[in-house]
C-alpha cells in the first residue's frame, strides 16, 4: 500500500469518526436549552423550546443514521475505488447530507409549528376528536 493510500485510508477515519463522535453527542447529549453554542440552530428552531426539542431531537436521529451510512460509504469506497476519489466522494455525500437533513428538519418544524413556534392544531379526519 503507498502512502496515498494510507493518508488516504487515515482521512477518512477521522471524517467518519469526527461525523459518528458529532452524531452521538447530538443524540446522547442533546443541549437542554436554547443557546448559540451547540445542538441545531436555525432562527425558526430557536423560537420556543418546544421547537428547539423537536428540532434537535430529529436532526439528531437522522445524523446518527447519516453518520453510520458515511462509515459504510466510506469502507466501500476504499476498497472498490481507493485513492483521493473515495475521500471526495464521502465528503460530497457529508456535504449534501447535512444540506438534506437540514431542508427536512426545517420542513418537519414548518410542518408542526406555526411562524411564532406555536404547535399547530391537529389536521385531518381525526383532527375534531
Amino acid at each position: 500500500m503507498d502512502k496515498e493510500a494510507v493518508a488516504t485510508g487515515i482521512a477518512l477515519v477521522v471524517v467518519c469518526g469526527l461525523a459518528l463522535l458529532m452524531a452521538w453527542v447530538t443524540k446522547y447529549r442533546p443541549p437542554k436549552h436554547i443557546n448559540w453554542l451547540y445542538g441545531y440552530r436555525t432562527a425558526r428552531s430557536m423560537r420556543t423550546p418546544a421547537t428547539w426539542q423537536e428540532a434537535n431531537s430529529y436532526f439528531a436521529r437522522y445524523f446518527w443514521r447519516l453518520s453510520w451510512a458515511l462509515l459504510v460509504l466510506a469502507v466501500v469506497a476504499f476498497l472498490l475505488i481507493g485513492g483521493t476519489h473515495a475521500l471526495q466522494i464521502v465528503l460530497a455525500c457529508w456535504v449534501l447530507g447535512i444540506a438534506v437533513g437540514l431542508v427536512s428538519t426545517e420542513r418537519r418544524l414548518q410542518r408542526l409549528f406555526d411562524n411564532k413556534g406555536q404547535p399547530k392544531a391537529p389536521e385531518g379526519p381525526m383532527a375534531a376528536d
